[in-house]
């Protein structure tokens, strides 16, 4: 199983198979997805030995997350899935969150709630709580602005882990919230040995699809078309005044 994760200002790959993660490699700052995946995956493949050649599936992060670092990933996915001709495991940023502290040991007995940064003052966010053994989702993923998200928390009544990038962001907001706990730095972005451990576990159950079905989630549009549909009403003004 060869994972790449790129939801957030990290990019990250990792190889993994039946019996836990093999390596990996996380390069945290620069949201340079563009130049580090392709690179990092060859160079990860060569210091553990693996021909690309050797991989039966891949697992890629859908998102939500930053934009440009999620297509990059979809796209390196999709055209190793169609050269390799293997199929795809796919998990969003948040589960991939909850799934790394669950298996960090946090999560006993409380609400794992992965808050990813969206910018614009806004997060991505939802709830999972470990349900036998298993996590399992209990809200919906959404868009929130951290006084919102704050304000959903605060009457749950459950000690609450919260983990991410945008959990640490608005910490300051957050970990106001009763019953709160923020995971460290380690939890900023979506664990990428998480994410490669899922997919080993989805893909031998057959949970997986074609690599041209796989898009990403980005719950809202992207801010480039943002600030244009910001920009066309001032625009339709001055023209309409000549």
């Amino acid at each position: 199983m060869l994972a790449v994760e790129s939801a957030t200002e990290t990019a990250a790959v990792a190889l993994a198979d039946e019996e836990g993660v093999l390596g990996s490699m996380v390069l945290a700052r620069g949201r340079r997805h563009t130049e580090t995946i392709a690179p990092s995956i060859d160079w990860l493949c060569r210091r553990l030995g693996v021909r690309l050649g050797d991989v039966d599936a891949l697992a890629v992060d859908v998102g939500p997350g930053l934009f440009t670092g999620l297509r990059v990933g979809v796209g390196t996915v999709q055209a190793l899935a169609f050269a390799l001709d293997v199929p795809v495991v796919t998990a969003s940023s948040l589960e991939i969150l909850a799934h790394g502290v669950f298996g960090a040991g946090m999560a006993a007995g409380t609400v794992v709630v992965p808050v990813v940064d969206a910018r614009r003052a806004q997060v991505f966010s939802t709830r999972y709580w470990e349900i036998d053994g298993t996590l399992t989702e209990i809200g919906n993923e959404a868009v929130w602005s951290p006084e919102e998200l704050a304000a959903d928390l605060a009457p749950v009544g459950e000690p609450l882990v919260l983990a991410g990038n945008g959990a640490l962001r608005y910490r300051s907001l957050l970990e106001e919230v009763p019953g709160s706990l923020l995971a460290g730095p380690a939890f900023s972005s979506p664990p990428v040995m998480a994410l490669a451990e899922l997919g080993v576990v989805r893909a031998l159950a057959g949970d997986v699809v074609d690599g041209a079905a796989v898009t990403p989630r980005y719950l809202r549009q992207a801010d480039a078309r943002i600030n244009w549909e910001q920009r066309i009403p001032a625009r339709v003004g001055r023209a309409g005044g000549r």
